[in-house]
């Protein structure tokens, strides 16, 4: 994370003057709607409706993802504390103005704020969530989870720092909440620990 703050500068202007995804192009929007789905929170409901239909344990699973999924909404509150502008607005990424507009920033638009990457947050929540429910496809969900990240770092809304920290957020949460929901945490008991005969 730290060393991803010292690529930031020479990454955005990179991409400032290169522009590899220059949304004017008809094509390439439609590859940035295609890139950024995992990014949304749509994207993981619809998944957990098909979670529900083919996971042993259905409503539980579809539940698991749903909410892994909705704590990535955690970035918006820590885009109003860190109070970082995108680079596309300019590229200053040690400036910081912390909770933009009082109180009111913080229900306010946020459109200008970005540290972390919400959409970096939501994929790894999600990839993060999918790789307790279905392991065999992981490196495909972090994958897919990557290519967010990678899009929004060449679409200049995002300095590589701020996805880095999106996704260690994201898998944070997507693993702990997945865990919780699914009893992965229940305590049991140690294989040498004796066992109470309750028949004694």
């Amino acid at each position: 994370m730290i060393a991803a703050f010292f690529v930031d500068r020479s990454v955005a202007q990179w991409v400032s003057t290169t522009v590899p995804l220059d949304k004017s192009h008809k094509s390439t929007r439609g590859l940035i709607i295609i890139m950024r789905l995992p990014g949304n929170y749509g994207f993981t409901v619809g998944l957990a409706i098909v979670a529900a239909a083919i996971h042993p344990k259905t409503w539980r699973a579809a539940a698991a993802l749903a909410l892994s999924g909705l704590t990535s909404g955690i970035n918006g509150p820590i885009k109003w504390v860190v109070g970082r502008h995108r680079p596309v607005k300019g590229i200053e990424p040690f400036t910081f103005h912390p909770f933009p507009g009082g109180i009111a920033g913080l229900f306010g638009s946020q459109s200008g704020l970005s540290f972390p990457s919400g959409d970096a947050t939501c994929a790894f929540t999600t990839a993060a969530s999918l790789s307790i429910l279905f392991p065999r496809w992981t490196p495909v969900y972090y994958s897919y989870a990557m290519i967010v990240a990678l899009e929004r770092v060449l679409e200049n809304a995002h300095y590589v720092s701020e996805v880095v920290a999106g996704a260690g957020i994201g898998i944070i949460l997507g693993l702990f909440f997945t865990r919780l929901v699914m009893g992965r945490f229940d305590r049991q008991p140690a294989a040498d620990s004796p066992v109470l005969n309750v028949s004694e």
